[in-house]
């Protein structure tokens, strides 16, 4: 029976110290760690490279230690899959902030809605987001969304580089963009 800890930020300016310390202070002494650096709680557990090594790893008998619920992800249908899977595999979860260990029914149930309390404010923080956008952008176009990743001028080399033949793969290199960005700039008109 082992210790396992999972840990994620949403954002690379974010660290994963204050969970691993919270944990530690929790008298939980950990045989592994997984972490997600950067990655989205929207982002689906099965999509994340640490959870899915996490998920693998895991073996009956075995705790997995992680600091608050929104660790795990923002969908309640997400979380409660991965609880449910958890569960069935026989692996005990506790999460420190919100005190819940799925080794009670009690901790199951307030798990459950928290999960679902989760998504709700998830959803309640998007649409203050469309609303506050389309206030902006009705306020004289005040929202002007993310800055091009080129210049206008940028814009147009790319454009007459393509159109002459060259690799998408080498404009992406020579502008430093992904090849998806190349194919945006030069499939518009």
């Amino acid at each position: 029976m082992s210790v396992i800890s999972y840990l994620r930020v949403s954002t690379a300016g974010q660290t994963v110290e204050n969970q691993r310390q919270a944990i530690a202070a929790a008298g939980y002494e950990v045989e592994r760690e997984f972490a997600d650096q950067a990655t989205s709680g929207t982002t689906a557990a099965d999509s994340r490279s640490g959870w899915a090594a996490c998920a693998q790893y895991l073996r009956d008998g075995d705790t997995l230690v992680v600091y608050a619920l929104d660790r795990l992800g923002r969908s309640t249908v997400d979380v409660l899959t991965t609880i449910n899977t958890l569960g069935a595999r026989g692996v005990r979860l506790v999460i420190l902030q919100q005190q819940f260990d799925t080794g009670t029914p009690a901790g199951k149930l307030a798990l459950t809605m928290f999960a679902a309390f989760a998504e709700f404010e998830n959803g309640i923080r998007k649409a203050r987001q469309r609303e506050g956008i389309a206030r902006a952008r009705a306020e004289g176009g005040k929202y002007q969304g993310r800055k091009p990743k080129l210049s206008a001028e940028q814009q147009a080399e790319l454009r007459q580089r393509f159109a002459a033949g060259e690799n998408r793969s080498q404009l992406a290199r020579d502008f430093c963009i992904d090849r998806v960005t190349v194919h945006r700039y030069c499939s518009v008109t």
